[in-house]
This record gives C-alpha cells, sequence and structure tokens, in this order.
C-alpha cells in the first residue's frame, strides 16, 4: 500500500537527518579534525594570505580581496557562492574569525563579502586564512518547511491541498477555458506547455530536454502569467540557475528583484538586488542622510561620556536624539523595501532563498520551480509554502540532485519531487522540438531517454563543421593498454594515456579545420573537453598546458566535468571516458543521466574516446556503441597512429 502524502513527508525527514549528518561528518573529517598544517596539504584550507584590498560594499558590507602567498593543493573545495570562515594569525595564535561568502575567486585570489558591516581590527596586521564552513542554515529551513507541509496552520489551508494534489491522491485540476495559446515565435510543443500551465490550478511541468528552449518557454510562461496576475516569484536550486533565469525575465522586459546575498549574485544582477534596489531608490539619499547623522551623534556622545562630570546630561540627550534619527531612518528603509517588493513583477531567489525575512508572510498566486529535476525535494517545499500553485520545469534524464549519503540517496532522497509528479499526475509536457544538435548526435539520447519523441529543427538538423568533417566519432582504445589509475587519496579516476590521445585527436581536428574551413576560428568557436572524473580533467589541463600542438588554441578549449558542463553547449564535444580495466567495472559511469548530458553538449561535432571492451559490458555504452558503428562513426585508436 502506497505511503499517504503525510507519510511521505515524515520519510522526507527521517532521510535529511541522515543526508545532514553525512555531510557534517564529512565536514568535521575534512576540517574540524585536522591540524591548520594538514587543512592546507588537503587543500580545504587557504593559508597564509595577504590583503590586498578591503573596503564596504554592495549593501555597506565589508568586503575584502586576499591573495594566497604559501603552497597549496588545488581542489575544488572554494568555489563563488561558498559559505567560509576568514581567519586571522598572529604568533602562531588565532586572533579572529569572521563568517563570509565567496564573491569571485581565481587561482591565488579570493575576493570575500563578510557577514558585518565593521572592519576587524587585526585585518590590518594578522596572517590571513580561509577555511571551508558548515551551513547548517539550509537543512534548518528545508525541516521547517516539510514540518509545515505536514501540519500547515490555519492560514495555510491552501498549502495542505497541494500536498495532497502532489504526493497524495487528490488529482490536480486545470481551469476550464478552452482558449488556445499560440505564440507565433514558439513551436508546437512549446505553445502546448504555457497552455497547460495557464490552465493548472494546482501544478503543471515543462519538461525540456537539451537544446528544446526550456528556459525560452518558461520565460513566455512567465510574461503570460503576468498579464493576469500582479507578480509571481521564480526559484531553482542553484545562484546560477537563478541569475540566468533572471536575466532573461530582464531581457523580456519585466521587473526583477534578485533576492540573496548579493556575494553569491552575478555582476550583471546587482543593481536588481534589494541592496540595489535600496541606492536606485529616489528616497536613498534621504536614508543615507539620517543614518549620518545618527552615527555622528553617537560619535559625540562617546566623547562627551569620556569626559565625564557636567556633559552627562548632554550625552544622553544626543544618544536619545541618535536613536531617533536611527528609527526614522529604519521607517524609511521598511518602506523603500515594501515600495521595491510591492512593484516589482518577478521576485526571484534560489529555493531556500524563498525562506527570506524579506518576503514575511508574502504569498504568491503563481510560484515556478526552475531546474526542478536537480532539487532536493524538501528544498522544493521552502517555495511551495507561499504557492496557490506551482509550475516546475527541468528534466529528469539529466543530472540528478547532490546526495552526500549513500544511504539516504538510496532510500528516496535522490528522487525529486519533479519526478514523483511527472509519474503519478499526468500534468507535464515535454518540449519536442529541439535547436542545438546535429540529427545524428541527438538521435541516440532521443532514443534512450526520450522514448524517440525529440526531433532536430532544420536550422541545425544538418550542420557540421564543415564539407569533409563527420558530426560523430566513436575512437575505441581497447588493445592499447590505455590502463586507468586510482588517485589514492580521493578515489577518483585518471587515464594519462587517454588525455595524450584526444588532445592528438583534437590537434589533428584544428588542422583540418585550418586548411579547409579557416573562417571558423575567426568567430565565436568553442570546443568542450568533458571527463566524468575530476582527476581526468587535471590530467588534461595539464597536458594541454604543455602541448606544443594545442597552445595557439586554448582560448576556444574548455576542459571541465560533466556537472561542470551543465547547461552548457560548444561546437565540438570530446568525451573522456577513462575507465579501463579487466574487470569491466566503470564506476558511477552506470549513472546514465549524468551520459546524456555529456552526450547532448554538441552542436557541430561530437567525439567520445574510451575503452570499448571495459565499457560494452554495461547495455547503455554497448548500445552507444552499435549506434556509432551503424552511423560509420566507430574509429579505433590504433588508426590515429603515434
Amino acid at each position: 500500500m502506497p505511503l499517504s502524502a503525510t507519510d511521505q513527508l515524515i520519510q522526507l525527514l527521517e532521510l535529511l537527518a541522515i543526508e545532514r549528518e553525512e555531510d557534517i561528518r564529512q565536514y568535521k573529517e575534512m576540517v574540524l579534525d585536522r591540524s591548520l598544517k594538514e587543512r592546507v596539504q588537503k587543500g580545504v584550507t587557504w593559508y597564509p594570505a595577504t590583503m590586498r584590498r578591503m573596503y564596504l560594499g554592495m549593501g555597506d558590507r565589508v568586503t575584502i580581496e586576499i591573495e594566497r602567498t604559501g603552497e597549496a593543493k588545488k581542489t575544488d573545495v572554494f568555489q563563488s557562492g561558498s559559505v567560509i570562515s576568514l581567519f586571522g594569525m598572529l604568533s602562531d595564535r588565532e586572533v579572529g574569525r569572521y563568517s563570509g561568502v565567496i564573491a569571485a575567486i581565481r587561482p591565488t585570489t579570493m575576493r570575500i563579502v563578510l557577514g558585518t558591516d565593521q572592519f576587524p581590527d587585526w585585518l590590518g596586521e594578522a596572517v590571513l586564512g580561509v577555511d571551508m564552513e558548515f551551513d547548517d542554515k539550509t537543512y534548518q529551513e528545508m525541516v521547517r518547511a516539510v514540518n509545515q507541509a505536514i501540519r500547515p496552520g490555519n492560514k495555510q489551508q491552501r498549502l495542505g491541498e497541494l500536498r495532497e494534489v502532489l504526493l497524495g491522491d487528490t488529482a490536480p485540476e486545470s481551469y476550464d477555458w478552452v482558449v488556445r495559446y499560440e505564440h507565433p515565435f514558439l513551436n508546437d510543443s512549446q505553445n502546448k506547455a504555457v497552455q497547460k500551465a495557464l490552465q493548472a490550478r494546482d501544478v503543471a511541468i515543462i519538461h525540456g530536454p537539451p537544446g528544446t528552449g526550456k528556459t525560452t518557454t518558461l520565460v513566455y510562461t512567465i510574461q503570460e502569467v503576468l498579464n493576469h496576475e500582479h507578480q509571481v516569484l521564480v526559484c531553482a536550486p542553484s545562484n546560477t540557475a537563478v541569475d540566468l533565469l533572471a536575466l532573461r525575465c530582464i531581457e523580456a522586459g519585466l521587473s526583477v528583484l534578485r533576492l540573496g546575498n548579493p556575494a553569491r549574485v552575478e555582476e550583471e544582477l546587482l543593481r536588481h538586488t534589494l541592496d540595489g534596489s535600496l541606492t536606485a531608490h529616489p528616497d536613498y539619499q534621504e536614508l543615507k542622510r539620517l543614518r549620518r547623522e545618527s552615527e555622528q551623534l553617537r560619535k559625540q556622545a562617546m566623547k562627551l561620556r569620556q569626559r565625564g562630570g557636567r556633559s552627562e546630561n548632554r550625552y544622553y540627550t544626543l544618544q536619545k536624539e541618535a536613536r531617533e534619527l536611527s528609527a526614522l531612518a529604519q521607517k524609511v528603509e521598511d518602506y523603500i523595501v515594501y515600495q521595491v517588493l510591492r512593484d516589482t513583477q518577478v521576485i526571484a531567489c534560489t529555493l531556500t532563498g524563498a525562506a527570506s525575512q524579506t518576503l514575511g508572510q508574502k504569498r504568491f498566486h503563481t510560484v515556478f520551480i526552475d531546474e526542478a529535476g536537480q532539487a532536493l525535494a524538501p528544498a522544493c517545499w521552502i517555495p511551495i509554502a507561499r504557492a496557490g500553485r506551482v509550475i516546475m520545469a527541468g528534466d529528469h534524464q539529466q543530472l540528478p540532485p547532490t546526495v552526500k549519503s549513500i544511504e539516504a540517496g538510496r532510500k528516496g532522497l535522490a528522487h525529486t519531487l519533479f519526478e514523483s509528479v511527472i509519474e503519478r499526475k499526468g500534468v507535464d509536457v515535454m518540449l519536442e522540438q529541439q535547436y542545438r544538435m546535429n540529427e545524428q548526435i541527438m538521435r541516440f539520447s532521443g532514443e534512450q531517454f526520450y522514448k524517440g519523441r525529440l526531433f532536430a529543427d532544420e536550422s541545425v538538423r544538418d550542420h557540421v563543421l564543415g564539407p569533409n568533417f563527420t558530426p560523430l566519432e566513436w575512437i575505441d582504445t581497447s588493445g592499447c593498454g590505455f590502463e586507468e589509475s586510482r588517485h589514492p587519496e580521493t578515489l577518483s579516476v585518471s587515464n594519462p594515456d587517454e588525455a595524450q590521445l584526444l588532445l592528438r585527436h583534437l590537434a589533428l581536428l584544428f588542422n583540418q579545420i585550418e586548411s579547409e574551413v579557416p573562417s571558423l576560428l575567426e568567430n565565436d568557436f568553442s570546443v568542450g573537453i568533458i571527463s566524468p572524473y575530476k582527476d581526468q580533467v587535471r590530467a588534461l589541463n595539464a597536458q594541454l598546458a604543455g602541448s606544443p600542438m594545442l597552445g595557439s588554441y586554448e582560448r576556444f578549449i574548455t576542459v571541465n566535468t560533466v556537472d561542470g558542463f551543465q547547461g552548457q553547449e560548444r561546437d565540438v564535444i570530446y568525451i573522456s571516458l577513462v575507465r579501463s580495466n579487466r574487470k569491466g567495472e566503470i564506476g558511477f559511469l552506470g549513472d546514465t543521466r549524468r551520459m546524456n548530458v555529456a552526450l547532448t553538449r554538441a552542436r557541430k561535432k561530437l567525439v567520445v574516446v574510451g575503452d570499448g571492451s571495459t565499457l560494452s559490458q554495461h547495455p547503455f555504452y554497448n548500445a552507444f556503441f552499435e549506434y556509432a558503428e551503424k552511423a560509420g562513426a566507430y574509429r579505433s585508436a590504433w588508426e590515429l597512429g603515434e
């Protein structure tokens, strides 16, 4: 007997607790249980570092730029948007620590926004360091949201109804109007998706496979909804996804307020944040004046108090005046925030950002959740608590949400609300016409993941690099002796020989382009090299940096993991599959959704390199090899020679 909606949510809380415990365990093992020297050696701490610059940034937050001066292992631990802890050391003794967020990061420099408007007094003299910090707030907000959905309050009757629609036996309802939505810039399936969303009373899903214009369709849906509603809430699981959708909404002429820490927001969007909106408001100068005068009165009062004696009465008078001015400034700020929130059409934030106190008890008739196929179910309930209806968009056949606990993932935390609703409610419309890939590149994923329903638009169906270029190549390294190796600490896998072969093939491709279609290199030509394994990405980058054949072409080339290429596309994509062993072990290459992402990034040419004898023992890769052979795309690595 299937679990009730409430029981499913109770189970979700149990899985979330398991996930949190594993997250804390990993953080403790990585940071708390190690000495400073060990943390630096493992690459989870930057130290020593010196300050290059400090200033008050957006929202009067202390912003500092630091430069790492010591040797440190390069890792992917520190990323833009990460919560960190900045500390200072004097004579091998820690003298202070502040929490902050990484606003920007390069190999040896980092810009950090601290959670304070006061400059730490040790900043000028201490040797600086940066630790990763465990951010428990996300877990707290998810637990709160799920509990809210289990036991909605008197004013949240709609949340209880949505719970039963999304997870229970209640069938989703639609409005009974039958006007057909047809926009000339959208294709048939896109128009159908917009119409389905407009008619939904409870929930609708836009299922957008790679290259089908999911974001475009979603923006048109938002625009059409705003023809009937004053305001919508737009969310996504990552800051990157929120920023992309917010920018597209702005390009469509909609007014957007991007909620969240400015340090986690794209620079182009800073003026659309709450801090940016405050600064641009006509009453902001009055707000600044009130704050400045209040601060001046406080300083005068403190000087009088230090003198003592007859100055005491004047001290209390100045303190009172300072408090009154500060209270008035707060009222002015509250009014500006109220106006901004009232007048903006699109409020955009991450899923956890929907818990922002700035929104108070605010509710929205329509809430949009983009990239819902990558969103943890508990996080989705944060914005749904504010919704009258919910419209989700994404693709559950691409990358799943990140789950750190194997146990929690296996028991259901990796299963998204997006998938559950598609499986049970039949409220989804799949976009079927794709505008990215040559048909030969597209067809395998179309058959494997989308039931053969995907088709290529005429504009891309036959596009290739040039007359003598094929769109697909499968290069088999079987019998070459390219053995994989596993890193003893990271346990990631690499295959340096395979990397070398791939780069040699790429050099030959550039030679052919120079010979036959050199004009390609005068435009925005792009090549992506993808590997599922971080250690192989490092090997490829190292070999690329030292390659005499590819040195002049580096500007065209990007190397990254599958996750790093999510949502991106290139003219040419190379994929290094890495695994080569006698046992036929392929590890997490068995997550075929990850390979779906890799296989669908290329516009005009896709080259896959791997050991067929190892990989073909898995049915998915065996099917791909058979597809490549039928397409005449199979090549043995021996053909490339030395």
